[in-house]
């Protein structure tokens, strides 16, 4: 069953348990599907009230964005668990794990790219959406803010791991330019709620 579908309880309870999965990649990937919820819950408070006619259509394209970013983090908390239970197999195994750490570092490197264009949108439904949801859009940007940034922390922790050096240089550069966007976006969205 797809943790998308799957109550909360019985995935808390799967997380808490003497499992592997879901580990700490899934988890940042349903706190992200949830902080992109609550900027997608500021756009419905926004679409259609008065006073917001203006900017209706920008937030209407940004809700049907975050819509899909939503569905996509879920999808890479499954794809998370998998490339874990990947890598238990090879070590259970004895075999090469170099092709599965690999990928258990690509999901959660997949994760964070998912989390920056949700930070990016929160950044103009905070600054243009209804004033009262604002507040939720704020709370998700923390939200997947930190989730981008387990999912860093995810990908540096399995890249020492790993001695393909080159492969560990391009998966640091782009960890390090995600990071880097997203600091810059948050702190705007910092700005437009405080």
């Amino acid at each position: 069953m797809s943790y998308g579908d799957q109550p909360i309880s019985d995935f808390l309870d799967n997380v808490a348990s003497e499992r592997v999965t879901p580990a700490g990649g899934s988890a940042a990937a349903l706190v992200g599907a949830i902080g992109t919820a609550l900027c997608e819950m500021a756009c419905l408070h926004t679409i259609g009230k008065n006073g917001y006619e203006d900017v209706e259509e920008e937030i209407a394209e940004i809700h049907e964005a975050l819509l899909k970013q939503r569905s996509f983090l879920l999808d890479l908390a499954d794809k998370d668990a998998e490339v874990v239970d990947e890598l238990l197999v090879a070590y259970r195994d004895g075999s090469d794990q170099t092709v599965a750490m690999k990928k258990a570092t690509g999901v959660p490197l997949t994760i964070a790219e998912a989390c920056l264009p949700v930070i990016e949108h929160a950044t103009v439904v905070s600054k243009k959406g209804n004033e009262n949801a604002v507040p939720d859009a704020g709370t998700g940007s923390f939200l997947v803010y930190s989730a981008l940034q387990a999912s860093i922390f995810t990908v540096q922790s399995n890249l020492d791991q790993l001695s393909d050096s080159e492969f560990t240089k391009e998966m640091e550069t782009r960890a390090a330019a995600i990071e880097q966007s997203a600091e810059l976006e948050f702190e705007r969205v910092l700005s437009n709620i405080e």
